[in-house]
């Protein structure tokens, strides 16, 4: 029993470290280069036309908008327009101890996304 415990803590920990994993949803069988440089906003570009390449969902983290910006680069937008932060889903811990499996009392704690549209200037 010991052993799995310091296994799930270890196994915990290891997750908490790792680079937040981004979810890619293309609109465009069309590939591009690569881009260096990611412009983040807010909201949609009033001043340049463009077209949308994808959708893109991360876990919100420390890392979040990053990572973000690293999944962009790679499909060769020019921008991304990150939208509010949104409840994905709820898990559920002890309240007595995170290390007591024998809890009966528990909590809900949402997790949250957010999301962002990764777009393509026209020339």
């Amino acid at each position: 029993m010991r052993s799995v415990l310091t296994l799930s803590v270890v196994l915990f920990v290891l997750a908490a470290c790792s680079q937040p994993q981004v979810r890619e949803v293309k609109y465009t069988m069309d590939t591009f280069e690569p881009t260096v440089d990611v412009e983040v906003l807010s909201t949609w570009p009033r001043d340049r036309k463009y077209f949308a390449i994808g959708e893109l969902e991360v876990s919100t983290s420390d890392q979040a908008n990053d990572a973000l910006v690293r999944k962009a680069r790679q499909m060769g937008a020019d921008a991304i327009v990150v939208g509010p932060g949104r409840e994905r889903s709820q898990v559920y811990v002890p309240i007595d101890s995170p290390l007591n499996t024998n809890s009966t009392s528990f909590r809900g704690v949402p997790l949250y996304s957010v999301r962002a549209v990764a777009i393509k200037y026209e020339p």
